[in-house]
């Protein structure tokens, strides 16, 4: 009696070595993204300021920058320097500064505000947010 496997047998072998192994790198695939998306996320020191010197600011120059997770618009103007949340207060979408009107326009549904943050025209009744800065050493410090 002959004791090896035949051919057929090989092939079922092979066949289920291939299934286990697309099996783990399917599920491996799947459950690594999940568990990495899932872990501690990045710890930012929330309490850290923002420091821009003020040469980098031209006037009527909208300057984007990140602070503490959110967009923020850094705006010198012929007032002053003005620090504006980007997100619009009725959709939440980041407005774009137009320099040659010196307004601020959200592209989700047209509203307009000027170079203050101020409800200029569209359906939005709320004024785009101020942040609270310093100017301190020549540089402009976000808090």
């Amino acid at each position: 009696m002959n004791n090896s496997p035949s051919d057929q047998d090989k092939r079922r072998t092979f066949c289920k070595v291939c299934i286990g192994g697309f099996t783990v790198a399917s599920a491996g695939a799947v459950t690594y993204p999940v568990v990495t998306f899932m872990g501690q996320p990045v710890h930012f020191s929330a309490n850290k300021p923002l420091e821009v010197p003020l040469e980098e600011l031209t006037v009527g120059q909208a300057h984007y920058a990140e602070f503490q997770g959110q967009q923020i618009i850094l705006l010198m103007t012929e007032k002053g320097p003005v620090v504006l949340k980007a997100s619009c207060p009725h959709l939440g979408c980041n407005v774009i500064w137009n320099a040659a009107d010196s307004i601020f326009h959200c592209p989700c549904h047209g509203a307009v505000f000027d170079d203050s943050g101020a409800v200029v025209s569209g359906p939005v009744s709320k004024e785009l947010a101020q942040l609270p800065f310093e100017i301190k050493d020549g540089k402009l410090i976000v808090t």
